[in-house]
């Protein structure tokens, strides 16, 4: 059964803000309907790969979509990894939606939810050459640093982290 959705208030991890978002974790159905539409959220970019269902089942608990009148307008995969941080696996924003402050209500959501379970910090990765993406995680107070051999293929990824705030 599907928690309630109270304005202002976190029911079941679903709550709604008083624009009408509503932040619930993300489902199986939710995957299949972000497949559909990846250029939607991802541009001409194919980032199929990162959305496999694990991450729902394993970690649907710590994995946040933003949702308006029934639509999907952005997500967060993301868990408390081995070294017990807080990871961001993905986050998109579909594109109509973009300006609106969303992937912040996510990483802030996924930052508390991760708190809930021991996390002291969060960490992402990007490929160097994500302007947008270092300008954003900036924004946010994260710290960056250029890790070359991060990917198997040989490949540099910027690495970003930030401390969690003391609940």
């Amino acid at each position: 059964m599907r928690a309630r959705w109270l304005s202002g208030n976190k029911v079941g991890g679903v709550s709604e803000t008083a624009d009408g978002i509503v932040l619930r974790p993300v489902e199986v159905a939710d995957l299949r309907e972000i497949l559909g539409e990846l250029d939607e959220f991802w541009d001409e970019r194919d980032m199929a790969f990162l959305h496999q269902a694990l991450y729902v089942h394993e970690f649907g608990e710590t994995s946040v979509l933003a949702q308006e009148h029934g639509e999907i307008l952005a997500y967060l995969l993301g868990f408390v990894s081995q070294d017990g941080g807080g990871y961001v696996h993905a986050v998109a924003v579909r594109r109509r939606a973009r300006g609106r402050g969303l992937a912040r209500r996510l990483y802030e959501r996924f930052g508390e939810l991760v708190r809930e379970r021991g996390a002291r910090s969060v960490k992402a990765i990007t490929h160097p050459d994500n302007a947008g993406s270092r300008a954003f995680h900036e924004t946010l107070g994260f710290s960056v640093a250029l890790v070359e051999d991060y990917s198997p293929w040989g490949g540099a990824r910027l690495v970003f982290r930030r401390e969690l705030d003391a609940a």
